[in-house]
């Protein structure tokens, strides 16, 4: 069984076992176990943990340019009726 996890702690880069880490710092994880009950088609575990670090970041400033987007449609729709 392997676990990939993504907390709110920095990563030492070091890729210790951690049996005893702090289940309250985990943010997700992937799991992959043996046999294979649960499993994902692309088996890409390490970049889906990724991107879901990222996400964390990556969300806020999509959102931001979806608001910075809308207000930019309603100032050009409001210009159109002047």
């Amino acid at each position: 069984m392997n676990l990939v996890a993504v907390g709110t702690a920095e990563d030492t880069g070091q890729a210790e076992r951690c049996p005893g880490f702090d289940h309250s710092a985990i943010v997700a994880a992937t799991l992959v176990q043996q046999p294979r009950y649960v499993d994902i088609a692309d088996e890409r575990w390490d970049e889906n943990a990724a991107f879901i670090a990222a996400a964390r970041t990556a969300v806020p400033e999509l959102l931001a340019e979806i608001a910075r987007l809308r207000a930019l449609v309603r100032q050009s729709r409001l210009s159109d009726t002047i």
